[in-house]
């Protein structure tokens, strides 16, 4: 596998946005994009997320113990969805190790939801770990995200015995992806 340096990483992948029609949107496009987890919009999504979880899980921290320099490591991406360049979604691939990786912060703002916004999200982050040749991807959520649950299971994603954290009621996923 070839080694390149973050800058050109970043933009070859962001030369390959997807486009998707969906839902409600029909005139409008789901721009998807690696970008900068640092960047306004990021941290912006970022932060209603883990108020959002805060709020369900009834905690003081919805971070799910993402930090932004998760991403910033070679073999790493962080996905922002756009629509008429408006942020309306994002997530986050993070390696775990050699071969697989993890999907963390995956979020859709209300007023997108049930429109495609997190299936194509998905999808690109599931092209880039391919594109840094990961054989698999896991990822968690809750058992208060039944829509969440839906996504994976409809795109392919198993339930898998938790792999990371302590906490009891986590739903754990893999998807193997194809060579």
């Amino acid at each position: 596998m070839m080694f390149m340096p973050p800058s050109a990483l970043f933009t070859w992948l962001n030369k390959s946005k997807i486009t998707v029609k969906a839902g409600t949107f029909m005139s409008r496009h789901i721009v998807t994009g690696i970008e900068d987890v640092r960047s306004q919009d990021a941290e912006w999504l970022i932060r209603e997320l883990s108020d959002e979880l805060a709020r369900l899980y009834q905690t003081t921290d919805g971070s799910a113990g993402f930090r932004p320099e998760d991403v910033e490591v070679p073999r790493a991406a962080f996905v922002v969805a756009r629509i008429d360049g408006q942020p309306a979604g994002c997530g986050a691939l993070r390696p775990l190790d050699e071969s697989h990786a993890e999907v963390k912060r995956m979020y859709t703002r209300p007023e997108y939801r049930r429109n495609g916004v997190a299936q194509a999200i998905l999808a690109e982050i599931e092209r880039a770990a391919k594109q840094f040749g990961y054989r698999s991807i896991k990822l968690q959520t809750g058992p208060l995200q039944p829509e969440a649950v839906q996504l994976y299971e409809r795109v392919g994603y198993r339930r898998i015995p938790r792999y990371s954290g302590n906490w009891d009621q986590v739903i754990a996923f893999q998807k193997d992806l194809e060579a």
